[in-house]
């Protein structure tokens, strides 16, 4: 498929939606004639078929890393977590104008398979037994949750917010840190202890 028109396509998808797909649009923005644009194979099915073939493939690979890095579980679940932004980041026209792309029969429709849960229940694991995360009852739930909130947060706030100040990093530390931190103001016992000071000494001394 041709390279150009399929950015046109993706463009379109993005400012005007799914019904923007249609081979007279896609000249018309492309400058080309209709007949060119289905030479090429650019039909609404084609099009949202490479669209989901490239998320699958983003989300296995940002994932990954997160699942391989050194750290505890509770680094490499934030780490995920902000690895499943870049992946929203990389197909926001797509996942701006469907929120089940990760769902079994979309995945099914595009022949299509993503292990989704396996990565998220794969740190929660390593993250109870570092004793770094709290034991979870329902880790297919939990992860659903996490995840859910993080992607549709961040790609509703980067599709429609983005004119007001909702960059991909400040979308991305704004989601991430209040599903991590929440917001409620942390009390004594749970906030973090500053590392103890170092005893002052006089100048070339040692203790």
């Amino acid at each position: 498929m041709n390279k150009d028109l399929l950015a046109v396509a993706t463009r379109l998808l993005d400012q005007e939606g799914w019904a923007a797909l249609r081979l007279e649009r896609i000249a018309e923005a492309a400058g080309v004639s209709r007949a060119t644009v289905w030479r090429h194979g650019l039909t609404r099915r084609a099009v949202e078929q490479l669209l989901r073939k490239q998320l699958a493939a983003d989300y296995q690979a940002l994932m990954w890393e997160p699942l391989t890095m050194p750290g505890t579980g509770s680094e490499r679940f934030t780490a995920a977590l902000r690895a499943l932004c870049t992946v929203a980041e990389r197909n926001l026209p797509l996942l701006a104008h469907t929120d089940t792309a990760f769902h079994r029969p979309d995945l099914d429709a595009a022949g299509l398979t993503i292990h989704y849960f396996a990565p998220w229940l794969r740190i929660l694991e390593q993250g109870q037994a570092d004793r770094s995360l709290d034991p979870v009852a329902e880790p297919h739930r939990f992860a659903v949750l996490v995840s859910d909130t993080v992607l549709f947060s961040y790609v509703h706030l980067r599709a429609h917010h983005g004119r007001y100040g909702w960059t991909p990093q400040a979308a991305r530390d704004a989601v991430c840190g209040l599903v991590a931190n929440g917001y409620l103001p942390r009390t004594a016992a749970t906030r973090p202890r500053a590392a103890p000071s170092a005893p002052r000494t006089s100048r070339g001394t040692k203790t």
